[in-house]
């Protein structure tokens, strides 16, 4: 494929990515695997990173190739972009999409060990990922990070989780910043809760936070993957640093059903007045 500047072309083929070539970590399952398959159908060559032993398998099931990738692991992350460096000479699109989602307890009983965990695979791995990936990206190419609505809403026990969301929030708008002068746009998806296996683990109860969507409805994983292909097409040219909500308005306020909610228990406690 040639390194064309995005600016000369036509609102036809702004959209495209067929034969744009893309690695995505955390791409053995859930957002990750659904943006790559998403990819790949649209005719983008795309490469998986994950740590699971079932890897070669779901890239195979999808047209995709697969790289082993541990993000907590410098060596592992280093090797992984000498492999794909073999296959891609330079790379029109990085999604940084790895990550874990762990209850650690609140700060009077706090799992330090895990906090530690969170933070080191959720903002250290997307560091550790870009600095060893970014030599392969090509000038007006895509870093795209997986954040989340967390970053900016808090919630008792989940410190560590939303403090490396807010942490990659920043990093995107520095990294946008600093590789702009090479026309390498930097931008982070934060969706909402979907239906993904993060996702559920991280939700004992479903039904509370859909009441805290202002749409009411939860998300498939596939249907964030067109926001991944928008940022990774020529459509996206004039957005870096930016933060692009698909999380249904969790962190917009108090939704009707809350409210409603709310109103029907203030209305049982008050009593006859």
């Amino acid at each position: 494929m040639t390194e064309s500047d995005p600016t000369s072309a036509t609102t036809a083929d702004t959209f495209d990515v067929n034969g744009r070539r893309v690695v995505v970590t955390g791409g053995t399952a859930g957002i990750g695997l659904a943006a790559a398959a998403h990819l790949v159908r649209c005719g983008a060559r795309v490469v998986i990173c994950g740590r699971r032993d079932e890897g070669e398998a779901i890239a195979e099931g999808i047209g995709a190739a697969f790289v082993a990738m541990d993000v907590a692991d410098d060596s592992s992350v280093e090797r992984a972009f000498a492999i794909v460096s073999e296959r891609f000479d330079a790379l029109d699109a990085l999604i940084l999409n790895a990550g874990i989602d762990e209850y650690h307890g609140e700060i009077d009983s706090l799992d330090l060990q895990l906090f530690e965990r969170v933070i080191d695979v959720n903002t250290m791995g997307v560091v550790r990922t870009l600095s060893h990936g970014i030599g392969l990206v090509r000038d007006h190419g895509s870093v795209i990070v997986t954040s989340s609505p967390a970053g900016s809403v808090a919630a008792p026990g989940m410190a560590a989780y939303a403090a490396s969301k807010a942490a990659l929030d920043h990093l995107v708008r520095v990294w946008a910043l600093e590789l702009g002068p090479r026309q390498v746009r930097v931008n982070a998806v934060l969706p909402g809760i979907v239906e993904s296996e993060m996702g559920s683990e991280s939700a004992p109860d479903l039904e509370l936070i859909r009441r805290m969507t202002a749409t009411g409805v939860f998300r498939k994983a596939s249907e964030m993957a067109p926001v991944f292909h928008f940022l990774v097409s020529d459509a996206s040219a004039p957005l870096t640093g930016s933060l692009v909500g698909c999380h249904d308005g969790i962190p917009l306020g108090y939704s009707h059903e809350v409210m409603d909610h709310l109103g029907a228990d203030l209305a049982d406690a008050g009593g006859d007045g």
